[in-house]
């Protein structure tokens, strides 16, 4: 990657659904269109953590949906521990504003917001800087909304895939799972 990290692009780059190929992206897909009561949106208690495949357990997050003042804003009430050894913090009871700033930010909150008005899953690869400014994870990433009253969206379930690193600084976690051996 080329340029400090505010100059960089940090947009996803979205993927049809039917593009998903690693086979944990495609379990939990399954699995969530699976808990959705008659079509609708499933909510964070038709889902059972127990009955995740332990290796996803590290990569997953849960975002929650708040209003302040008028404006939405997304906190994250659960970050799996690959998650954090790769990001180098823990973002759990943190927002968006607290963890990131610029490009970075407004992107993350512009997508958020247009997952929370559409209520659709969304499949993407992510860039995500890590340390120096000059480190990066490049990452798959599936993002399923989910709803407490099955219509509106109040949290989303996330799970990362790795698929490269860049830079100086190297986090280990899930290379070899994500089909990249012997890269970073």
């Amino acid at each position: 990657m080329s340029g400090t990290a505010h100059e960089r692009n940090y947009r996803a780059v979205a993927a049809p659904l039917d593009q998903l190929s690693h086979p944990e992206h495609v379990w939990l897909y399954d699995y969530w269109r699976g808990r959705r009561p008659d079509g609708s949106l499933p909510s964070r208690q038709d889902l059972d953590p127990a009955d995740f495949p332990k290796n996803i357990l590290p990569r997953i997050a849960v975002i929650a949906v708040e209003q302040v003042d008028g404006r939405f804003t997304y906190r994250y009430r659960l970050a799996g521990t690959e998650i954090v050894a790769r990001a180098g913090r823990d973002p759990t009871g943190k927002t968006f504003e607290d963890l990131y700033e610029g490009d970075y930010l407004q992107t993350a909150r512009a997508l958020y917001d247009e997952l929370r008005i559409s209520a659709a899953p969304h499949f993407s690869q992510r860039v995500y800087p890590i340390g120096d400014g000059e480190s990066y994870l490049r990452y798959d990433r599936l993002i399923l909304p989910l709803a407490a009253d099955h219509r509106t969206v109040d949290q989303f379930l996330l799970l990362i895939v790795v698929v490269e690193q860049g830079g100086k600084i190297h986090r280990v976690g899930s290379f070899e799972r994500a089909g990249n051996p012997g890269k970073g």
